[in-house]
């Protein structure tokens, strides 16, 4: 082989490793991230804020859920059936009896969500042939049109099983937006708190960085004077440890700087793009001079009325209030008031009979489907009750025990309120004399 020829696939194969060896254009180029973009990043990607998101979206959906109960039910009912029973008397002879019968019945039911109260109304026919001998009707068409209202007026009137998981819910959901608020809340703080530390780290390094310069030129400049025979040999030994010593702290230095990039890249990277993990992130916003130090007092008070978790305690004692509510109220005796009203119709082929009992059949009269229709809506065959049904435990009921534990979990929440409003007075005001004392500081 030549050696021009041996050159040029020598400067070929080293292109290539080059070329394979250079990292791309992605993972060189910093992203340069202001404060504001990294806020914008971690509302729009961050997991664990988007997991609490989700959760907001299950309680409207329970809430939906609970609505239901008060959703009118339709039901219909359509069969057939067949009987055939001995003969329960002389007069019917040895053969049996048969009887069939083709019905249907459709209704609608709801209970109401004001007053637990509860309406139906339904429509049934039926059709029936016998070859009983004693039936007056063969076919026999029979239909019904109802109306029932049950009211109680103790034990659920005020408050019933489904109004009150339909208002737990409904506070839930709000509790969830105030979970999600505070979850925003949290992860901003986070976010700032970590870019400004990824950002201190990076000036660390820095300085280590400086640290080691210097060192090495003083250890330099010991080495010419032990040489020149200036200073003992001991000085030099101390300037080498010292070189050693801050070429530790600058890798230190750089893994702090790593980790902080990682921490700050954890709260606002998508879970999806796994290529982000490559990007080297550069914090490019300069810290702002503190205009005017906060008054602590006034925090306090605003973190008082503000803050999202004593809210939410707040509202996890509306719901201990809401339970003891129910629970008294089904310690009650039940009482309910029961109506309802019934329009009867009959209709079909009609046995007229002459003579003694049973008779003998001496002509028909047919009525249609039409007329046992015309007697249900008239007040020829009308059916009403009204009436009140009373049910009360003896001895002690499992409300009661319920009632003493829900009583007990209100001083709970009502203690925990005071003790988070504490807790968050005495984190304002640390927070606010660390303010002061940083600023002093600066």
């Amino acid at each position: 082989m030549s050696a021009p020829l041996f050159r040029r696939i020598l400067v070929s194969a080293l292109a290539i490793v080059l070329w394979w060896a250079t990292p791309s254009a992605a993972q060189t180029t910093p992203l340069a991230l202001t404060l504001e973009d990294a806020v914008r990043r971690a509302l729009d990607n961050n997991p664990d804020l988007a997991i609490v998101r989700l959760e907001s979206d299950v309680e409207t959906a329970r809430v939906a859920e609970t609505r239901t109960a008060f959703t009118p039910v339709f039901s219909t009912v359509l069969g057939r059936s067949s009987a055939a029973t001995p003969p329960a008397n002389s007069l019917l002879g040895e053969r049996g009896v048969d009887v069939n019968d083709v019905f249907s019945s459709t209704g609608v039911r709801q209970r109401l969500p004001w007053g637990s109260g509860t309406w139906s109304i339904s429509w049934d026919t039926s059709r029936t042939t016998t070859n009983n001998p004693l039936t007056s009707f063969d076919p026999t068409l029979q239909s019904g049109f109802e109306l029932a209202f049950s009211q109680p007026l103790l034990r659920d009137r005020k408050v019933d099983s489904a109004r009150y998981q339909y208002a737990i819910a409904r506070r839930n959901q709000g509790t969830s937006d105030l979970l999600f608020r505070e979850a925003v809340v949290q992860t901003v703080a986070a976010v700032k708190q970590a870019y400004w530390t990824l950002k201190a780290t990076r000036a660390n390094v820095n300085v280590q960085q400086q640290s080691l310069d210097l060192a090495r030129e003083l250890a330099r400049e010991n080495k010419v004077r032990v040489d020149a025979g200036h200073i003992p040999p001991i000085d030099l030994v101390q300037a080498e440890a010292e070189v050693a010593q801050r070429r530790e702290n600058l890798i230190r230095a750089h893994t702090g700087a790593e980790d902080a990039e990682d921490a700050l890249r954890r709260l606002i990277v998508s879970a999806d793009d796994r290529e982000f993990w490559k990007v080297r992130l550069e914090p490019v916003e300069d810290l702002s001079v503190i205009a005017a130090l906060p008054d602590i007092d006034a925090a306090v008070a605003n973190a008082l009325d503000q803050r999202y978790d004593i809210a939410r305690a707040g509202r996890d004692l509306e719901n201990t209030q809401t339970t003891i509510d129910f629970l008294a109220n089904q310690r009650l005796p039940d009482v309910r008031l029961e109506t309802s009203y019934r329009g009867n119709g009959l209709a079909g082929t009609q046995f007229l009979r002459g003579g003694g009992f049973p008779g003998s059949i001496i002509g028909t009269r047919n009525r249609g489907f039409g007329d046992a229709l015309g007697q249900v809506f008239s007040d020829d065959y009308p059916t009403w009750s009204l009436g009140v049904t009373v049910s009360y435990p003896i001895g002690r009921s499992f409300e009661e025990a319920n009632l003493a534990r829900a009583r007990v979990e209100r001083q709970q929440a009502t203690r925990r309120i005071a003790s988070l409003r504490i807790e968050a007075a005495e984190t304002v005001r640390r927070a606010g004399r660390q303010v002061r004392s940083t600023a002093e500081r600066v």
